[in-house]
C-alpha cells in the first residue's frame, strides 16, 4: 500500500552504495548482521545515552561502564503502554475491524529467532514475513458501516483504546514485575495516574486524525501513491497494517467501481494512505531500531509521516513537557534527522520534527522543531562519532577519574516544552541520584567497612579478599587433545577443547561464539597458549576454562613455554559489599529451563558483580535490596564481557547484613 512505500521505500532509499544493503529489512529500520557489525548494541551510541553523559559524567560512567542500573518506577513504563495503545489503533482499520472486537484481532504473525550479539540460547520475538505466516488482514471482510468523516472513525478509534489499554498496561505491569530494580507500587500509581492511560492516547489518536483529515482533503497527498494503493502494489517491508508484505491485491477499502476505475479518495483511503510508519506493536524489544550503516549509531523512531511526499519524524510524549527532559528534546530531534538523512544515502533529508505532549489539548500539544541544514547534520555526525570514540568504543578501559561528578543543574519549562521557567541548582540531581552513597561529589557518600575479616553467626571467621586481589581471566598452555571445531551460525567457529597441561587435562569451551580469530591450522596436537580465558564449574562440578570474545590462542612450540598452569580448582572468594543494583534473567537452552540472579557490589576497593545461576540461586535473594551490605562466602571468581564477577555455586553462602 501506499503509505508502506512512503515510509520504508528501499529501492529509493539511496542505500545501495553503502554496501549493507543485503542486511536491510525496510525502512526506517534495519538490522545489520554480525560479520558487519563490529560493535552491537552494547558498543553503540544513543541519544539517551549521548545526553545522561552531559547530567553528569560520574553517574553516566556508573551505568555504562560498571552497569549499574536505576530503579524502575511505574510511570517509565507506562509511557510505553500509551504508545502501545496508540499504535495498535493505528494499525487497524475501521471498515475491517469492529468497535468492540478484541484486541487481538489484527495481531501480526511473530516468530521466535536467535538475536543477534546475545547468547545463542536467547531469542527474540520478530515479525515473521514468511509467505505461509497467518495474516487476518486478507482474511476480514468489509463491514457495511458509515465512516465518512473524521468523527466517525474518532468514535471507533477511541471504543478501540477501551479494547487495546487493558492489554498493554498488563503488558506494562508484566515488564516492570519482572524488572529486578523495580520501585514504588504499582496499585497506588494506577490509583492515582492510571485512569490517564486512555486519555493519553485519545490525545494522540486527534492528532494522527489531523493528519488523516488532511490527507483527505489533499486527495491523498500523492496521486501515483494512491495509484499504487489501488492497484495492491506493496513494497517489501510494510508499516504495521494488518496485512503481509507480500500481499499484492488491492486493499478491501480501496475506492474503485466495478470495472476497476478509482473515483475520489475516501475517508478510509484517507486513514490508510495517512497511516504513519510505527514500531510494530507486537515485534520484540528493539528489533526494529534504525541503526547508522557503520553501526555505531542507533535510535527508534515513533511516528514518520510521509503521505504528502515529505518525511516527518513524531515522536509521542504521555506528558505535558514541564520536566527537565524538555530540554533534551531539541537534540533528540536533531538526532532523528541526521539518522535518517545519513542511513538514507545521505540525500534524503527530514521536512518536519514535532513532539507531541499527550497531556495537553490538541491545539497545544505540538511542539516544532526546525529541521537541520546538511551542514548542521555533518556538524553533529562529527560531534557524535567523537564522543563515540571517547567514550563508547573505550568499553572497559574507561577510568573513572576522568568521568568527575559534575552534575548539571535542574531545570523545568512552561508547558509543551516551553521556554525555561525554573532551575534547581545541581545538588537536586544529586539528591535524587540513585548512587550518591557512592560519590565523593554528592555530600551523601558513605564509606565502606575496611573490615579484613567477617564472622558469621556460627562464630566463624572468614577473611575478606580485595577485588583488586581477584584474578578472573588467567593464561594456560598446552597440547590440544580433542579439538571440536564447532561452527558458529553468526561466523566463524566456536571451538570445544582439552588441553593437556603441566597441571592435568583442562576442558575448554565457548561462549558467545568464542574467540573472534583462531591461528590457521590449529587443531588436535597443536601447542598453544590461551590468554584471556576464565574459570567455571563443569556440569559436573569440575573447573572448566570459559573462551569468549576476550580470550585469544597463539601457536607455540614446547621452547616457549613460559608455565603457565593449568588450574585444579575453582578459586574461592570473600567479598563484603554494598548492593548497588540487582539483575536476573530466565529462559530455555538444551538442557533445560534456566533462571539467573545477580547484582553489582561497591566493596572498599573496587566493585564487583556476584551472579548465581538456577538451583545455585541462594534462599535470601529475594531479601536483597538496593543499598543492603552483604557479604558472599566461597564465591568462585569468573568474569562477564569485561566485568569481574563472583560466582555462585552449592558452596556459596550469602548474607545480608
Amino acid at each position: 500500500m501506499v503509505i508502506l512505500r512512503k515510509t520504508c521505500d528501499w529501492a529509493r532509499s539511496g542505500f545501495k552504495g553503502v554496501g549493507h544493503q543485503s542486511s536491510y529489512i525496510g525502512m526506517p529500520t534495519n538490522i545489520l548482521l554480525p560479520e558487519q557489525d563490529p560493535y552491537g548494541p552494547g558498543g553503540r551510541l544513543s541519544h539517551s545515552s549521548r545526553w545522561g553523559h552531559r547530567l553528569c559524567p560520574r553517574a553516566w560512567f556508573y551505568q555504562r561502564e560498571w552497569g549499574w542500573k536505576g530503579e524502575a518506577v511505574p510511570i517509565l513504563v507506562f509511557g510505553h503502554a500509551v504508545e502501545e495503545c496508540v499504535c495498535r489503533v493505528v494499525r487497524e482499520n475501521p471498515a475491517l475491524v469492529a468497535a468492540n472486537a478484541v484486541s487481538e484481532v489484527f495481531d501480526s504473525p511473530t516468530r521466535e529467532q536467535d538475536a543477534y550479539w546475545r547468547r545463542r540460547d536467547r531469542l527474540n520475538t520478530v515479525i515473521d514475513q514468511r509467505p505461509e505466516a497467518r495474516w487476518n488482514g486478507p482474511l476480514l471482510m468489509v463491514m457495511d458501516e458509515d465512516y465518512d468523516d473524521v468523527d466517525s472513525i474518532r468514535k471507533w478509534a477511541k471504543a478501540r483504546i477501551a479494547v487495546h489499554w487493558p492489554r498493554a498496561i498488563a503488558s506494562a505491569h508484566e515488564s516492570w514485575l519482572g524488572d529486578a530494580n523495580r520501585s514504588g507500587d504499582w496499585d497506588e500509581f494506577m490509583a492515582t495516574r492510571g485512569h490517564l492511560g486512555p486519555q493519553l492516547a485519545a490525545a494522540a489518536l486527534d492528532l494522527h486524525l489531523e493528519e488523516v483529515a488532511k490527507c483527505y482533503e489533499e486527495g491523498g497527498g500523492n496521486g501515483a501513491e494512491l495509484a499504487d494503493f489501488r492497484a495492491g502494489k506493496r513494497p517489501d517491508i510494510p508499516a504495521p497494517d494488518g496485512f503481509p508484505a507480500t500481499h499484492d491485491q488491492p486493499h478491501p477499502c480501496a475506492n474503485l467501481d466495478a470495472e476497476g476505475e478509482g473515483g475520489e479518495v475516501n475517508m478510509l483511503e484517507a486513514w490508510e494512505l495517512a497511516r504513519p510508519w510505527f514500531v510494530d506493536p507486537d515485534a520484540g524489544t528493539f528489533t526494529q531500531q534504525a541503526i547508522l550503516p557503520d553501526g555505531w549509531f542507533q535510535g527508534e523512531y515513533d511516528l514518520v509521516y510521509r503521505w504528502d511526499g515529505t518525511t516527518r519524524i513524531i515522536d509521542l510524549k504521555a506528558s505535558e513537557g514541564t520536566s527537565e527532559w524538555a530540554a533534551s528534546y531539541p537534540l533528540q530531534m536533531q538526532t532523528y534527522a541526521w539518522l535518517w538523512w545519513a542511513s538514507h544515502g545521505r540525500d534524503e533529508e527530514v521536512a518536519g520534527l514535532e513532539t507531541w505532549y499527550l497531556g495537553l489539548a490538541s491545539a497545544d500539544a505540538r511542539k516544532v522543531y526546525p529541521a537541520p541544514s546538511t551542514e548542521q547534520m555533518q556538524e553533529f555526525e562529527d560531534e557524535a562519532h567523537e564522543f563515540w570514540q571517547q567514550h563508547i568504543a573505550t568499553k572497559g578501559r574507561r577510568n573513572i577519574a576522568d568521568y568527575p561528578p559534575e552534575p548539571a543543574p535542574v531545570p523545568s519549562f512552561a508547558a509543551g516544552g516551553g521556554e525555561q521557567v525554573g532551575q534547581a541548582d545541581s545538588s537536586e540531581r544529586c539528591r535524587q541520584c540513585y548512587w550518591a552513597t557512592e560519590c565523593e561529589g554528592s555530600g551523601r557518600k558513605i564509606d565502606h567497612d575496611g573490615a579484613s575479616e567477617y564472622s558469621d553467626h556460627e562464630g566463624t571467621t572468614h577473611q575478606l579478599s580485595k577485588v583488586d586481589d581477584i584474578v578472573t581471566r588467567i593464561s594456560v598452555e598446552g597440547r590440544i587433545g580433542t579439538w571440536k571445531p564447532n561452527p558458529w551460525k553468526f561466523g566463524g567457529i566456536a571451538p570445544a577443547l582439552s588441553l593437556f597441561t603441566g597441571g592435568g587435562s583442562l576442558w575448554c569451551s565457548s561462549y558467545k561464539g568464542g574467540p573472534r580469530t583462531l591461528p590457521e591450522g590449529i587443531g588436535g596436537g597443536t601447542s598453544v597458549r590461551i590468554d584471556g580465558g576464565y574459570l567455571a564449574p563443569t556440569r559436573k562440578g569440575g573447573v572448566q576454562l570459559k573462551l569468549d570474545e576476550h580470550t585469544t590462542f597463539t601457536v607455540i612450540e614446547e621452547g616457549e613455554y613460559e608455565g603457565h598452569q593449568s588450574p585444579t580448582a575453582l578459586h574461592r572468594m570473600n567479598i563484603r559489599g554494598r548492593v548497588m543494583s540487582l539483575s536476573g534473567g530466565e529462559g530455555e537452552t538444551n538442557w533445560g529451563k534456566w533462571k539467573r540472579w545477580g547484582a553489582e557490589l561497591a566493596t572498599a576497593d573496587g566493585v564487583i558483580e556476584i551472579s548465581a545461576m538456577s538451583e545455585n540461586i541462594p534462599f535470601v535473594h529475594d531479601e536483597v535490596k538496593r543499598g543492603d551490605e552483604v557479604v558472599v562466602i566461597a564465591g568462585y571468581a569468573t568474569a562477564f564481557a569485561d566485568k569481574k564477577q563472583l560466582s555462585f555455586d552449592g558452596e556459596t553462602i550469602l548474607r545480608i547484613l
